[in-house]
């Protein structure tokens, strides 16, 4: 070779050599390694050659893959057996998009060292919170992230006391509205008192409703750190929208990704209208059933209904690996989906028949007991009832790998659930929940109660089971009434005023039902109404006071005044006469019975009656306080709190406002001890005390106290709307007119508002409770606006209303609203001649509680 043919050589190797070396540094100064930077050089040297090579390859790559699209294009693929599956956030088939401010908030929560603990993540089924969870905790680089199982919440909450754990620790619950409320409470307290490590509890539920808001209920012990920690603030909203992509792109992108997974072209997606907030789950579903039917989708129908379909296949396929099948049969497809069916409805808590005998498996086998609720099942040979329970035991994985799992997402398991139910004569749908254990009557009203949103004979299908055993679905409803409001408790109530049920279990029911309690109040009297029916001539006298005096309170608290002070008086009477065989013993009895006597009898106009029964109280409950003062302040505190009010209806306002004073102090006293059990109490006191403040004309201290009741009860709602909306919509009204007094006249009208906006609320689940409140309230909008001089249209509307309201109140109870719907009626005259300048002369009478 000649100097210049060699020089011609080195060039042309020297070229790529050059190339390949910059390669394989760019990958190490990128901190790759190993095979990337082999990789890396190998391209380099490709690339060297120029455009030519590289056209090359990628023209032969492009004629590979138009030759597999031919190929795929007339070959079937195999399909997974679980075409459900697909859709499981667990599986993550489909790429996470979107949700960057949900996640980045949720970021923000984890790094700082002062959050709160606890956040809980909401949102309707199907709109990605699990998937969104998994996504998060995806994202937290030195983080430990748990997915507690059911059962297991005060197990962890034991653990991270202990300290041993992870110095960074995720929790994620699940279903957390489904799960043990006292157990969620231990939990999000522990990871709030957790010290030298970071502990983060993420609760995902389908709604932040009086489940979240009663939690500190159900863990006394530590009331005062839950009402903390979960309020408003903690809950975090998933809407549907995914604000990043409309939904003909997630539908798009979720079709390439399925047909990516199953080898398959990625068909055409059908652009149309679709609503910006429809779920994810149903936009992935759609995504998925144009992959498997390779077209695009066309008109209306139900993704859900039609996966289930695809979903058979996988059930059929199982069966015949049973010994179930031995050829397509449509009687037999049948018999499987309702097994499918009935197991979502109810699902299985014990061990499944491939776990049966195994270790940590002990008990019955419920799936057996199970699949013997299918109709065509009942009375089947053992073998092949014992052949469908291992064939549904093994279909799907339990999410804690104990029990019985179904199909999923829980959309296709509702949906399921209610299509096999929907199909049954009446006489099986009654089959499937005749004998059910309470945990499996939680499971179906729970199912039933979420499927309402999307399938529209879940109805009916409550009224089904509520009435097929009344007792042991009361007792569910207890457990999850507070979840759907106005949804189960209604039916119970009916169907107890006939049923069949022993009055033991009745007494030990009602002392379950939290007081006060807008949701199971009505289920409440529903129970005493039984009890006291049932009392026989040998029912001791102490047994029917004390169960007349509870009757009585949870009639008012349903608004059932003139049954209440009936029941109120019996039970006064009973425990007079029992005083004076046995003072020692009885004496408190009376004394408390004497108390709720006294508010009874003013609740019904009978203001005089009720202050010598107001006396007789105090009397009584300052001679116990003498005597054993840690057992009794907090009686005579209530006591003094009531008899102030009955002092100031008698027009002795000194007297009720030393007595008002008193109460005060000893409740404050009392919280200093025990916030947590006295603060309702006390704010109670405040706004009582605020009035006889105001009567006294010491408007500035009367304003304080009122600002104090509300600030109080604004904090106790936060933790636990249910039992205290009506108190601070109480507050609320009255504050409005210390504001007014004090020529703070903007808020005035807005608090004045906001109380008839919640007592209008409080209306709509118990209208013969809250009605007079209303009127009161929007009466109340017409003093406030006379006495600032803002008398407008929306003003005298309101007063208006109110009247109506108290004509109607006193038509049927005269004694109590008499005198109320007069001065309604003089104060609407006085706003109607206001346009004249004319000035109001009476005034609003402050409601107390």
């Amino acid at each position: 070779m000649d100097r210049g043919a060699w020089r011609r050589h080195a060039w042309w190797v020297g070229v790529p050599a050059t190339v390949a070396g910059f390669g394989a540094w760019a990958a190490l100064a990128d901190d790759k390694t190993g095979w990337t930077v082999i990789s890396a050089a190998a391209a380099g040297v490709v690339g060297g050659f120029g455009p030519t090579v590289a056209d090359r390859l990628a023209a032969k790559r492009e004629i590979r893959r138009q030759r597999e699209d031919a190929l795929r294009g007339v070959t079937s693929a195999e399909l997974p057996e679980s075409v459900a599956w697909l859709l499981h956030p667990g599986q993550a088939v489909v790429d996470f998009i979107g949700r960057g401010w949900v996640l980045r908030q949720l970021e923000s929560w984890t790094t700082d060292p002062g959050a709160v603990a606890v956040r809980l993540l909401t949102g309707a089924g199907g709109v990605g919170k699990t998937r969104l969870a998994r996504e998060f905790a995806d994202r937290l680089p030195g983080w430990r992230c748990e997915w507690i199982h059911p059962g297991a919440e005060e197990r962890t909450a034991t653990l991270i006391a202990s300290g041993d754990v992870p110095e960074r620790l995720l929790v994620v619950v699940d279903y957390a509205e489904t799960r043990d409320r006292a157990g969620v409470a231990a939990l999000v307290c522990a990871a709030q008192r957790a010290t030298g490590v970071r502990v983060r509890v993420l609760l995902i539920a389908r709604s932040a409703g009086l489940w979240w808001e009663t939690l500190s209920a159900a863990y006394p012990q530590q009331a005062q750190l839950l009402d903390a920690v979960t309020g408003r603030s903690q809950v975090v909203e998933l809407p549907a929208r995914i604000e990043e992509s409309a939904p003909d792109e997630i539908v798009a992108r979720a079709a390439r990704d399925f047909a990516a997974h199953l080898g398959r072209p990625v068909p055409a997606v059908e652009p149309r209208d679709r609503p910006a907030d429809t779920p994810v789950l149903r936009l992935h579903a759609e995504a998925l059933l144009t992959v498997l039917d390779g077209k695009p989708r066309h008109g209306r129908y139900d993704v859900l209904t039609e996966v289930l379909g695809h979903e058979a296949r996988y059930w059929r396929s199982a069966a015949r690996r049973a010994g179930l099948l031995t050829a397509d049969d449509p009687a037999s497809d049948a018999l499987l989906r309702q097994v499918a069916g009935v197991a979502a409805l109810l699902g299985a808590d014990g061990p499944t028949p491939s776990t049966l005998g195994t270790a940590g498996s002990p008990g019955p086998d419920e799936v057996t007991g199970l699949v013997r609720r299918v109709p065509a099942l009942t009375d089947a040979e053992p073998d092949r009832v014992a052949r469908y329970a291992a064939w549904l035991g093994d279909l799907y994985a339990a999410p804690d790998g104990t029990g019985l799992g179904v199909v999923q997402p829980d959309l296709l398991a509702e949906t399921l659930a209610v299509r096999v139910l929907r199909d049954y004569p009446a006489a099986d749908r009654a089959r499937v929940f005749t004998g059910l254990t309470v945990a499996q009557a939680v499971r179906a009203l729970t199912v039933l109660g979420r499927a309402r949103t999307h399938q529209d004979d879940a109805a009916e299908l409550i009224g089904v089971a509520l009435g097929v055993d009344v007792p042991r679905m009361v007792e569910a409803v207890l457990q999850v009434g507070v979840q759907f409001p106005g949804v189960f408790t209604p039916g119970a109530v009916r169907l107890l005023a006939d049923a069949d049920i022993d009055l033991g279990w009745a007494r030990r029911v009602t002392a379950r039902v939290p007081y006060p309690s807008m949701e199971l109040g009505r289920l409440a009297v529903a129970l005493t109404s039984r009890i006291v029916a049932g009392f026989t001539p040998d029912t001791p006298p102490e047994v029917q006071a004390r169960w007349m005096s509870t009757h009585s309170i949870r009639l008012a608290e349903t608004g059932r005044r003139a049954e209440a002070l009936d029941a109120s008086q019996q039970s006064v009477d009973l425990r007079r006469e029992l005083t004076t065989t046995n003072r020692d013993t009885y004496l408190p009895q009376l004394a408390l019975s004497l108390n709720n006597y006294a508010v009874r009898l003013a609740q019904t106009g009978q203001r005089t009656e009720a202050l010598d029964a107001s006396q007789e109280a105090v009397y009584l409950r300052r001679e116990l306080a003498a005597t054993n003062r840690d057992v009794y302040l907090p009686n005579l505190a209530t006591s003094l709190n009531n008899h102030a009010i009955r002092l100031a209806q008698a027009g002795r306002h000194t007297e009720a406002l030393d007595a008002s004073q008193e109460a005060v102090d000893l409740r404050r006293e009392l919280t200093t001890t025990n916030r947590d059990a006295y603060l309702a109490h006390l704010a109670t006191s405040l706004s009582n005390h605020a009035i006889r403040l105001a009567q006294a004309g010491r408007h500035t201290e009367a304003l304080d106290a009122s600002q104090e009741a509300v600030d109080l009860r604004r904090e106790l709602t936060t933790t636990n709307r249910d039992a205290y909306l009506p108190n601070l919509a109480l507050s609320l009204s009255n504050h409005a007119g210390r504001l007014a007094e004090a020529g703070r006249h903007a808020e005035a009208l807005t608090t004045s508002r906001e109380a008839v906006d919640l007592r209008r609320e409080l209306t709509t689940t118990n209208r013969d409770a809250h009605l007079p409140d209303l009127a009161m309230s929007l009466w109340n909008v017409g003093y406030v606006g006379l006495k600032v001089g803002s008398v407008t249209e929306e003003v005298i509307a309101s007063t208006a209303e109110g009247v109506r309201y108290f004509d109607e109140l006193a038509a049927a109870e005269p004694a109590a609203f008499e005198e109320h719907r007069q001065a309604a009626r003089r104060n609407l005259d006085e706003l109607r001649r206001a346009a004249g300048g004319t000035e109001v002369n009476e005034p609003l009478p402050d409601a107390e509680g």
